[in-house]
C-alpha cells in the first residue's frame, strides 16, 4: 500500500514540475531536489520494508492460527513478565514442565513451538526499529517539503505551494500507514486472525 502511495507522490512530484505553475524560488527549487532525492530513498526503503513486514506478518499468522496458541502466548507472557501473572500474584514459574504440558496436549513439540514464538518476537523487534525509522525520515521528509512551501508562500506563488503541500499530506497518510502497526504485550505484531 505504501508503495502505491510513494508512487502516487513521485507522480504528483513530477506533473508539479510539468505544470503551468509560477517557476519555484530559486530557494525552493533547491530545497524540492533534495526533497525529491529523499523521497526516492525513502520509497526504496519503504518497499523493503513492506515486503520483509509481510512475510513476518504471515509468519506470524501461522503460529497464531496454531489451535494451542492461546496457551503458548500466556506461557510466553509469564516468561516475559518474569513469572508474575498478575499485580498480586507471583508465581515460581517452570518453562520446562510448561512446555511439556503444552507438548502432551498439543502434539507439537512445546520447546520448539516457544522457540519460533520468541525468534518472531526477536524480528517484530528489528522490523519495529525500522518502522519507527522509516517514520523518522518521514517526519523529516515533510519538514523539508514544508520549507519549500513556505518560501513559495512567501514568494506569493501560492498555486505552487499548494501542489507542494499535496506531497505533505501524501507523506502523512503515509506516515499514519506505518502507525497503524501495533506490537501486543509479548512483543509480536498485532494480526488478523485467517477466516
Amino acid at each position: 500500500m505504501l508503495r502505491n502511495l510513494m508512487a502516487g507522490i513521485l507522480i504528483l512530484v513530477s506533473l508539479a514540475a510539468c505544470a503551468t505553475l509560477p517557476k519555484p524560488t530559486p530557494r525552493a527549487e533547491a530545497r524540492l531536489r533534495e526533497a525529491n532525492a529523499a523521497l526516492d530513498s525513502l520509497s526504496e526503503a519503504s518497499t523493503v520494508f513492506y515486503e520483509k513486514l509481510q512475510t513476518l506478518l504471515q509468519d506470524i499468522r501461522a503460529l497464531t492460527d496454531h489451535p494451542g496458541w492461546s496457551d503458548m502466548e500466556t506461557i510466553i507472557a509469564v516468561t516475559t513478565s518474569g513469572g508474575e501473572i498478575d499485580d498480586d500474584f507471583s508465581v515460581d514459574y517452570d518453562l520446562q514442565n510448561a512446555l511439556d504440558g503444552w507438548t502432551a496436549k498439543w502434539g507439537d513439540s512445546g520447546e520448539d513451538f516457544f522457540l519460533r514464538s520468541r525468534s518472531l518476537v526477536d524480528r517484530c523487534s528489528i522490523s519495529e526499529a525500522r518502522r519507527i525509522g522509516l517514520i523518522g525520515r518521514l517526519s523529516s521528509l515533510q519538514a523539508m517539503y514544508l520549507e519549500a512551501v513556505f518560501v513559495e508562500l512567501a514568494a506569493n506563488h501560492h498555486s505552487q505551494a499548494e501542489v507542494i503541500f499535496g506531497t505533505v499530506e501524501a507523506l502523512s497518510k503515509a506516515e499514519n500507514e506505518l502507525n497503524s502497526y501495533t506490537l501486543n504485550a509479548i512483543g509480536l505484531y498485532e494480526v488478523k486472525p485467517s477466516p
